[in-house]
């Protein structure tokens, strides 16, 4: 008979166990293991056939204790019938539970050759086309394919990357091709935002601005600034008539229905504490968490709703708000989301009629009974952060935050998701992060040098 974990025994913690044991499966390094590897539900606790088995072996003893033992002993096995063993699928990156959960290599090319692409190696023709439609948003013309095909390999890759500096620097990429990256991130809703058509007494009741947000968003991630800032930046960005954008330092002007950035430098941290990003996401929310779900979600790659990102705190939730999160089916994903929306309680999301966005240290004073400010701390990945821009310095310096970059370009290059035979490709581009100053551009032109891109 076997021996479950009931619901109020679940383990969040269990996939940062399962990375331990396997750092190299491409679920630990390019992408977020989930609680799907082992899990079919979470709520009610349903197990697939990989957690079943690692539940046999487990046979009622210590979790913790014991997880990486069970593990290694069903290795071998074949949980969900697939014909792969559990270690292949695990070390190729595809769930040893789930007999859908399948992936076999191409078959290398057969036949006659084609007169357009060199299959199965990378084809710098190919890749310029690829290249031209994403970053210049325009297909290349006749003439310069043909001047392209005439040249050799080498000189070949040498016009991808001559091409793709300019297309980086174009008016499209600039505006429309970084704008359509951020609109997941940004969320414009007309009703609240500077383009809503609802007025009172002839006046626009806007909450919030979301230009400011596209312009941070164009500026940091064009002309190889470094990506972290658009987490860390205490600075705005203002668009000139010639369309050049301009950082700008400190208060930006706050009309009395939003339109401004009514926060100090100090308690600033990028795209997470626009007005607009406090405005959608905490609303009136005594504890934010939604704010810090969408921060975790968008910045970081790990959404708490899919059980990403579960990092529990001893002692959460506390409830503080009353909100009935201790519930068993609530505590193990709020164990991890209170403490990270603690700290993003001091900023005001809507305060009528000017304060929208605003820092006050005190603002859960008289909304929570009993509150005083401290009685609870902050946790992002195990550190204790006293304030959002420290939150925001963990984050951007976290092996998650690259991971998070460098998913988007790569499934905006190729249009999908990485699959398991692009995976070392994927992790060797996180890595090139912190040496290629975590600039956008560079990324960029490492993705368009990649099998995944450039191989037919």
């Amino acid at each position: 008979m076997l021996a479950f974990p009931s619901l109020a025994e679940a383990r969040p913690n269990a996939p940062q166990a399962f990375c331990q044991q396997y750092p190299s499966s491409p679920d630990c390094l390019g992408r977020v293991i989930t609680c799907d590897t082992c899990h079919d539900s979470t709520d009610p606790v349903l197990w697939n056939g990989y957690g079943l088995a690692v539940n046999a072996e487990l046979a009622g003893r210590d979790f913790d204790t014991y997880l990486s033992e069970a593990l290694a002993a069903v290795e071998s096995e074949d949980a969900d019938g697939d014909g792969e063993s559990n270690l292949d699928e695990i070390l190729v990156g595809t769930n040893p539970g789930r007999a859908e959960s399948l992936w076999q290599p191409l078959p290398e090319p057969t036949g006659l050759e084609n007169p357009w692409y060199a299959l199965g190696e990378y084809d710098p023709v190919l890749a310029y086309r690829r290249m031209s439609a994403l970053y210049c948003g325009q297909s290349p013309d006749y003439a310069a394919l043909e001047s392209l095909r005439a040249l050799d390999s080498d000189e070949q890759r040498e016009r991808v990357h001559e091409d793709l500096a300019l297309c980086l620097d174009s008016a499209y990429w600039r505006g429309r091709g970084l704008r359509e990256l951020a609109d997941p991130r940004v969320r414009p809703l007309e009703s609240v935002g500077m383009d809503t058509e609802v007025e009172l007494y002839g006046v626009q009741l806007a909450l919030a601005d979301y230009y400011w947000d596209y312009r941070l968003w164009r500026y940091v991630l064009s002309d190889d600034r470094d990506l972290r800032e658009l987490l860390t930046a205490q600075y705005h960005v203002i668009e000139g008539g010639d369309g050049a954008l301009e950082r700008v330092e400190g208060v930006q002007p706050n009309p009395l229905l939003g339109g401004g950035q009514p926060l100090e430098p100090e308690h600033r941290a990028g795209m997470i504490t626009t007005q607009w990003f406090l405005v959608i996401n905490t609303m009136l929310s005594p504890v934010p968490r939604t704010t810090a779900a969408h921060a975790l979600r968008s910045y970081l790659d790990m959404d708490i709703s899919r059980h990403e990102g579960i990092f529990p705190v001893e002692g959460e939730p506390t409830d503080i708000d009353g909100k009935g999160v201790q519930a068993p089916a609530c505590a193990q994903c709020h164990s991890t989301l209170d403490p990270l929306a603690y700290v993003f309680a001091n900023y005001h999301g809507i305060e009528y009629p000017s304060d929208n966005g605003k820092y006050d240290e005190e603002r859960l004073v008289g909304v929570i009974d009993g509150w005083e400010p401290g009685q609870v701390t902050s946790v992002l990945f195990g550190e204790p952060v006293s304030s959002v821009p420290e939150w925001a310095a963990v984050a951007s310096e976290s092996v998650y935050f690259r991971r998070a970059m460098t998913n988007m370009f790569v499934e905006h290059a190729l249009g999908r998701e990485a699959t398991p035979a692009e995976m070392s490709e994927l992790a060797a581009l996180v890595d090139s992060l912190p040496a290629d100053g975590y600039s956008a551009n560079r990324l960029i032109h490492r993705i368009v040098d990649t099998d995944a891109f450039g191989a037919p």
